[in-house]
């Protein structure tokens, strides 16, 4: 049975196995590279408006909109003349499973998300799978439509299950996902840690904690960290970024460590006052960090964290690992890349004229969350926009994500702003859900810091060659600041040139080593 994405919310070890798919998304981006990033659509037929116009065999992930005004959509599947979705746009999110957010422009539902911490806009992660083609419309066409629609597109010859509506609404995938996401709102982590052995540590400044030191094959199902307390907010913003989590798997190199993150950020915490908890990692209810992304390794791991600190600190930790003879070889190595970039930009305060009128699709002054060579795929980011020190943060969110995967423009990805890669909406008042969320220290216009986190777990972005993703600093990179971000992805290191993979080649090509040959 295939994997359509959501399956991976209940089984995470999912997201670590080999993807053969290819990512997609249908988006009303600004097609010259603006900031008119609202009702751009494929074409014209009739009254109606083309959203998505897809060959398969693939499956639609994701369905993201600001403000679903008016219309009806429509998702044909398969070249069949009758829909198998036609409804109003606002009554397809209030129909689909695996839905959040308040949805539509305008005062109540700013006050709604505001004081219910919900998403601004509406996103379903609901699939849609199809076999052959999927177009989705809008009749009559919306002249003010902000939307995404991400889809995941497998080999031809690929067999996907039928999409039926009132079937796939009480279908055992859809139905076990939803017990998951239930269970994660009533304060269940995904993974029991209570199986693994809390180990307390004391850390001199310099030194550092061995979490894990495995020989062999295994898996880490889940990490879990208690930071020190009756620290000053000043001493905790130091070991939040001063304390580091450093992940060695398999064969990667002392200089290019699989993780090697400060703590903070690595469990999505930037100093917000609310800590956002998602599906996979965050700080739960007992103030602990946790994550939950699996990490397979082959040969070996060793976790450490690594105080760069100048206090003494005395913590704890858990390490829930899986030992095992072997693994699969499809489940590959999981990575998270710690950056930090203080771009410049023209800082335009006039929103309404130069601000949201420089032109930008090339994104090659963007930030990068990750530019990684070789085979993998991307599995979500967090990050912060720090304009404290800057001169204005006009049009801060207005800057689009943009992926461009194998330097082929076919697969490149153009979103319509930050708050709407984080599925909100119209600024950000602050939510913390399952796979995204958003919050704001400061004021606007004031000292301000955004955080967010987006986890791609129904839609993760996989490349064979490279993958760099990235995002304006503001709209056409208006923004000077500085930002912060945490990428997470899985990489193949059979399909990596680190010096390692080097030295086997030249092994290879010299005739010292035949291929396939097992290592002595």
């Amino acid at each position: 049975m295939n994997n359509l994405g959501i399956d991976s919310l209940s089984d995470p070890l999912l997201l670590a196995r080999r993807k053969v798919s290819r990512s997609a998304m249908a988006s009303s981006y600004d097609r010259r590279g603006g900031n008119h990033d609202w009702s751009n659509y494929i074409r014209r037929e009739g009254r109606a408006a083309v959203m998505m116009d897809q060959a398969g065999p693939g499956c639609i992930t994701r369905i993201w909109t600001a403000d679903p005004q008016k219309g009806i959509v429509k998702i044909y599947l398969d070249k069949n003349p009758e829909p198998a979705v036609s409804m109003l746009f606002e009554q397809m999110f209030q129909t689909l499973p695996l839905t959040h957010g308040v949805g539509g422009e305008g005062e109540e539902h700013s006050n709604r998300s505001r004081d219910e911490h919900l998403a601004m806009g509406y996103t379903t992660y609901c699939p849609i799978p199809f076999q052959t083609h999927c177009k989705v419309t809008i009749e009559p066409e919306d002249d003010y439509l902000y939307y995404h629609i991400n889809s995941q597109l497998y080999p031809p010859g690929t067999e996907v299950e039928a999409f039926e509506l009132s079937s796939w609404l009480e279908s055992e995938r859809v139905e076990k996902a939803k017990t998951t996401l239930a269970l994660w709102s009533k304060g269940q982590p995904l993974i029991d840690m209570n199986k693994s052995t809390k180990v307390e540590y004391t850390l001199a400044p310099g030194e550092s904690a061995t979490l894990l030191d495995h020989k062999g094959a295994g898996i880490v199902r889940g990490i879990r960290l208690k930071l020190p307390t009756g620290l000053t907010p000043h001493e905790m913003e130091h070991v939040r970024e001063n304390l580091w989590l450093v992940a060695h798997f398999d064969e990667d190199e002392l200089r290019d460590a699989s993780v090697r993150v400060p703590v903070g950020p690595m469990f999505l915490d930037y100093g917000q006052g609310r800590k956002p908890g998602s599906l996979l990692c965050g700080t739960d209810a007992d103030g602990e960090y946790y994550c939950f992304f699996p990490m397979p390794h082959h040969l070996n791991a060793k976790l450490e964290l690594v105080n760069r600190t100048v206090l003494n600190l005395y913590l704890s930790g858990q390490v829930l690992h899986e030992a095992a003879d072997e693994i699969d070889r499809d489940l590959l190595r999981f990575r998270a890349t710690w950056h930090i970039e203080t771009p410049f930009g023209p800082d335009h305060r006039d929103y309404d004229g130069l601000a949201c009128r420089l032109l930008n699709l090339d994104g090659f002054n963007n930030v990068e969350f990750l530019y990684a060579f070789g085979a993998g795929h991307f599995v979500g980011c967090s990050f912060v926009m720090d304009v404290r020190d800057a001169p204005t943060d006009r049009a801060l969110c207005e800057g689009d994500e943009m992926f461009f995967v194998d330097d082929d423009p076919r697969l490149t990805m153009y979103g319509t702003g930050a708050e709407d890669y984080l599925n909100d909406a119209w600024g950000v008042r602050g939510y913390a859900g399952y796979l995204s969320g958003t919050t704001t220290m400061g004021e606007w216009g004031d000292g301000l810091q955004m955080c967010g986190y987006r986890l791609h777990v129904p839609d993760p972005v996989p490349f064979t060659r490279s993958g760099r993703f990235t995002i304006e600093h503001g709209t056409g990179n208006n923004c000077s600041g500085l930002f912060k971000s945490v990428a997470y992805w899985y990489m193949d290191p059979s399909l990596t040139r680190t010096r390692t993979e080097e030295w086997r080649w030249n092994d290879l090509r010299t005739g010292k080593r035949k291929m396939n040959e097992e290592e002595a």
